[in-house]
């Protein structure tokens, strides 16, 4: 991501809405799937930024992340020992001490050139019946300035995940959308941006006043709970669970 916006991620992850939310519809989705609080599990957080999510994802087991953006990390900080920088795909993590029972990676594969490469090099990571859940934007229609100061490669559809997780030798594949009431602002702010020189373009980053941006959050999680279930196909952003396939002869 740009320099100025990695300085207020940390920020943005810890008070904007929709980040807050994000976290909210991952731990219900995590519950759904079966992570219980004190599971014992071992986790990677791939993307891990300054090891935002580790005090959440430690609810469920031990947390290492990957994060090759070394300017997001702080050297002093608390969880700096157990964040990598070396990218997927790399020696070091053949080592068995690198196999997991649940990897995550929320809006991440967007960032990365080779997204089935590092899909296939997470799916090796995971022990056998071990768990990846992923986030990642939908549509290129909503491709906006957003999507240019996080550097993003793309944005996906349902159909393009769901092969690319089944691509990568994973099972039990699940795809859904999320945040369907922001597709209709996405739409109109990209357009407006559309005639607007960079300095003057909509930002979508600022952070609300905090009845509005408590009263956001809440709708983007009442949305989640009540649509779960509901197979309408759009959506400002994925969430995507699959399993690597068990042992050979294991029950």
């Amino acid at each position: 991501m740009q320099p100025d916006y990695g300085a207020e991620y940390a920020r943005l992850y810890r008070e904007h809405w929709w980040w807050r939310a994000r976290e909210g519809i991952l731990l219900k989705e995590l519950g759904a799937l079966g992570v219980r609080p004190g599971s014992g599990l071992e986790i990677l957080d791939v993307g891990c930024g300054d090891g935002l999510s580790f005090e959440v994802l430690g609810r469920f087991g031990s947390v290492r992340g990957i994060e090759v953006d070394e300017r997001l990390l702080d050297p002093i900080a608390p969880h700096r020992g157990r964040i990598s920088t070396r990218p997927l795909g790399d020696p070091i993590y053949d080592d068995p001490s690198w196999r997991f029972d649940l990897i995550t990676a929320l809006d991440v594969l967007e960032h990365i050139d080779d997204d089935r490469g590092a899909l296939s090099a997470m799916a090796g990571m995971l022990r056998p019946g071990g768990l990846l859940v992923a986030m990642v934007p939908a549509f290129a229609l909503l491709w906006d300035e957003h999507d240019e100061r996080n550097e993003h490669r793309r944005r996906y559809t349902a159909g393009q995940l769901r092969r690319m997780l089944s691509e990568a030798g994973l099972g039990r594949v699940r795809v859904r959308y999320l945040f369907r009431s922001l597709v209709a602002p996405k739409l109109a702010v990209r357009l407006i941006n559309a005639g607007r020189p960079p300095g003057r373009r909509l930002s979508q980053h600022g952070i609300p006043a905090p009845s509005l941006n408590a009263a956001a959050r809440r709708l983007c999680e009442l949305e989640d709970r009540l649509l779960r279930r509901v197979p309408i196909p759009m959506g400002s952003s994925l969430l995507a669970s699959a399993r690597r396939p068990p042992a050979p002869g294991s029950i």
